[in-house]
């Protein structure tokens, strides 16, 4: 089942900030339809080995790991090089995380803040902005630009000190 699909059975608000609180809520579900990506070859080698590098305490600062596989993976992504097979996300925020460590991008002993993607337990919707309506006055046509919003108490103060 797609994502358009998940949309389309799904009974959403009409359009703003509660549409998009219940479309990002639908987003962040995890599907249980969903199942990873297997090559046909099984998994590489040379992924099993990474894999077993970054998964050794404190990985990411062991210059044993970055000198066998983690090195040479990150100057090929950071080349613009592609990978011949997938990696898994969290993969790659590890080769990344070691090597900012290393070229002082990431400052040592940083920890990482919460992530902010997961959903609270009662569903929050974003605040919704003020709405301005401007006041009019004789002389207005009741078309607004920019440039006409104006402070209310500067207005009357200006008006009482001209004459008509």
């Amino acid at each position: 089942m797609t994502f358009d699909d998940i949309l389309a059975a799904a009974d959403l608000p009409p359009p703003g900030p509660e549409f998009y609180a219940a479309r990002r809520k639908l987003w962040l579900t995890p599907r249980s339809d969903v199942q990873p990506r297997a090559s046909p070859q099984g998994q590489s080698t040379s992924r099993q080995r990474l894999e077993q590098l970054l998964s050794t305490p404190n990985a990411v600062q062991n210059d044993y790991v970055w000198n066998n596989g983690v090195e040479k993976v990150y100057k090929n992504l950071s080349a613009g090089g592609r990978l011949k097979r997938r990696l898994p996300m969290a993969l790659i925020i590890k080769i990344l995380h070691a090597a900012w460590l290393r070229d002082d991008t990431w400052p040592v002993g940083a920890v990482a803040p919460e992530p902010d993607d997961a959903l609270p337990d009662e569903q929050l919707t974003p605040p919704v902005p003020p709405l301005y309506s401007p006041s009019l006055t004789e002389y207005s046509s009741g078309v607004t630009t920019p440039w006409m919003v104006v402070d209310r108490n500067e207005m009357d103060k200006n008006d009482s000190s001209t004459t008509r």
